[in-house]
């Protein structure tokens, strides 16, 4: 099996929080494309500052409707990248695909100019729940890229069904996959879920394997409210039982965990996330202004995953991105600080973040957690050299 690296191009790059994990599975960025202007000034920084995940990657400041892509070698091994969710998010304004936003044509036009073996891209789950219709568009579109015609997509939608229903082949066409997954399940200290829209071109052998899950929230549970391994990881008087922790006991009472069965790790909480900062760490500066909780917006409890941090359509988001340190310290809610939000979607301690708090907060609420951009990445490795 080849281990060089594989060929890749990343669109609407964010800060990097999928190439990062792409990068640590064994892909190496020729081209990334980015137009936030913050978000590349991030990447340049980790650049200058030598860091091994992004050596290399020729950084175009640009929308991806006027960038030209032509001068890049044919048929890289992945195309990866995160079109804009915001319009199709469930907390956004639903505008869907009638969104300025919505840049999935350029996303199918790119996988249909540079033909690679194979494509990601993510989104919000909502994508596919709450706009079926345009959803399985994709899909058929991504299979068929170049016969695709995305700005007319509704026309264009009952003509690719046509097409895939006869068995024609066009070159390339591509075995498409979507799979939801939760990122606490693969190690990031965040209860955030993300679409992954995978495609393999169908001359290449290996069919992608969605990954598995490494962590559970049922091993958290048994850490805390059976052995006590969690409070004593962190030198904590084991407290009360909370309302969560006894209605698990009551249903591990009555259908044990089966011990021949190799246990996932548990899931990882806001406290150890923040265990695992060093000191000095760079953008660690507390926040400056004070947490204000409102109603829905009440914080992420420090014994938990956090929630998803988000970026919102006006910047920061308010509750999404406070600690609720409940019993534990003197009740109070807090700020993440740009490191601590970092390090909750896993970026490494050592990457640092341009501009202020907020242009900071608003990069990682926009990027995929590493760990889960990494395991979707292993697996594509995998089928791509198995290939």
């Amino acid at each position: 099996m080849s281990t060089k690296p594989l060929r890749s191009v990343e669109i609407f790059a964010g800060a990097a929080g999928l190439g990062l994990g792409l990068a640590k599975s064994g892909f190496h960025h020729e081209v990334v494309v980015e137009r936030d202007h913050s978000a590349c000034n991030t990447i340049r920084a980790n650049q200058r500052d030598g860091h091994p995940l992004v050596e290399g990657w020729d950084i175009r400041e640009a929308s991806i409707e006027n960038c030209d892509l032509s001068d890049i070698a044919a048929e890289p091994d992945l195309v990866a990248g995160g079109p804009p969710c915001q319009s199709f998010s469930i907390g956004g304004k639903h505008k869907g695909h009638r969104d300025e936003r919505n840049l999935w044509p350029w996303a199918i036009q790119t996988v249909a100019q540079l033909k690679p073996k194979a494509f990601v891209f993510e989104n919000v789950p909502n994508l596919a729940s709450g706009h079926a219709d345009f959803f399985d568009y994709l899909v058929k579109a991504l299979a068929l890229p170049t016969i695709a015609t995305p700005l007319d997509w509704e026309s264009d939608a009952e003509r690719l069904s046509k097409i895939i229903a006869t068995g024609q082949s066009f070159d390339p066409s591509y075995r498409v996959s979507v799979a939801t997954l939760m990122a606490a399940d693969f190690g990031t200290g965040q209860k955030r879920k993300r679409l992954f829209i995978t495609g393999v071109r169908t001359d290449v052998a290996a069919d992608f394997k969605v990954p598995e899950p490494t962590h559970s929230a049922e091993q958290l549970l048994e850490d805390k409210w059976l052995t006590g391994a969690y409070w004593d990881r962190h030198a904590l008087d084991r407290p009360q039982m909370d309302e969560a922790g006894l209605r698990w006991l009551r249903k591990h009472n009555r259908n044990p965990r089966d011990l021949f069965a190799a246990p996932l790790k548990a899931h990882k909480t806001v406290r150890d996330v923040f265990a695992g900062i060093p000191g000095g760490a760079a953008n660690n500066e507390r926040a400056p202004r004070e947490a204000k909780v409102y109603k829905g917006h009440t914080g992420s409890p420090i014994d938990e995953p956090s929630k998803t941090l988000r970026a919102g359509d006006h910047g920061v988001s308010g509750g999404e991105n406070l600690c609720d340190w409940g019993t534990y310290r003197s009740p109070r809610y807090e700020h993440f600080s740009v490191r601590e939000a970092a390090a909750i979607s896993d970026f490494p301690h050592d990457y640092r973040f341009d501009g202020t708090w907020s242009d900071g907060l608003k990069q990682i609420g926009n990027a995929v957690p590493c760990a889960l951009s990494e395991a979707v990445g292993g697996s594509l490795a995998k089928t791509l050299q198995a290939a």
